[in-house]
């Protein structure tokens, strides 16, 4: 189990031990024996914690809006993505794209069998196929890390019932996520690729062109590889596109 997935079972485990508390509490005060009441609790919690868990990541993709791939320039995407993953002996995730000018990505998931990886098409016909080999490389490798599948908990759980709390939201968000995790996913995919100029390219036309994306949702806003700006002025713990690839330029 590596560190993305013990973040994530701990995450889960408190959630269902707090519900389970409270329905075990609510009950005693109803009048219930505690047995009856620590047995409610207990299977309380175990379907909050499991349906979170199972359902999360299916949630998120409906909030950013993404929709199934339905055009050839999809097509030459998931060609790009299929290559990479069979080459490396990958699960292949699914593709999900959002139908924009602007250039940006993310992927969600639930365990690295169960994942997704959300595109622009803007991102798809302004980046050159090595490009896109490397911006798909630095999401599978946040997906295989576990790094995914907690940012998409964290996003269900935290950020998303806090949207309307700006600063409670970065607050806890800033606690919660691990630093330099984009750097660190950028480093493991130029390993994955052996080319690091090709998601240092990516990363460069990133940043020089329009990171906004339809249908904002706070509860993705920390996943994209170049984080919006929806008037919100820092960022949550994600390296900066300059920090990023100026330590690319290093390799």
């Amino acid at each position: 189990m590596n560190t993305g997935q013990r973040r994530s079972a701990v995450v889960l485990g408190t959630l269902g031990i707090v519900l389970g508390a409270v329905v075990l509490l609510v009950l005693m005060v109803l009048g219930l024996s505690w047995l009856v009441a620590a047995v409610a609790g207990l299977i309380a919690g175990l379907i909050a914690a499991v349906g979170l868990h199972l359902m999360a990541w299916r949630l998120l993709l409906r909030l950013t809006g993404s929709t199934s791939p339905d055009g050839t320039v999809e097509a030459v995407l998931e060609n790009v993505l299929e290559g990479l993953c069979v080459s490396h002996g990958i699960r292949t995730p699914e593709l999900q794209v959002i139908h924009s000018q602007s250039v940006n990505s993310l992927a969600a998931a639930r365990t690295p069998a169960h994942a997704a990886i959300v595109i622009t098409t803007g991102a798809v016909e302004q980046l050159e196929r090595i490009e896109l080999e490397g911006l798909l490389a630095h999401h599978l490798c946040r997906i295989r890390r576990g790094d995914a599948a907690f940012e998409t908990l964290a996003g269900v759980l935290l950020a998303w019932p806090l949207a309307t709390v700006g600063w409670l939201r970065r607050r806890v968000m800033d606690r919660v996520l691990p630093a330099g995790r984009g750097l660190n996913a950028d480093f493991e995919a130029v390993a994955l690729t052996r080319y690091p100029p090709g998601l240092l390219s990516a990363l460069m036309t990133l940043s020089r062109q329009n990171a906004q994306v339809p249908s904002p949702t706070v509860a993705a806003l920390h996943m994209w590889i170049d984080e919006p700006d929806w008037g919100i002025t820092d960022a949550i713990r994600h390296s900066r596109l300059e920090t990023r690839i100026a330590a690319l330029n290093e390799l």
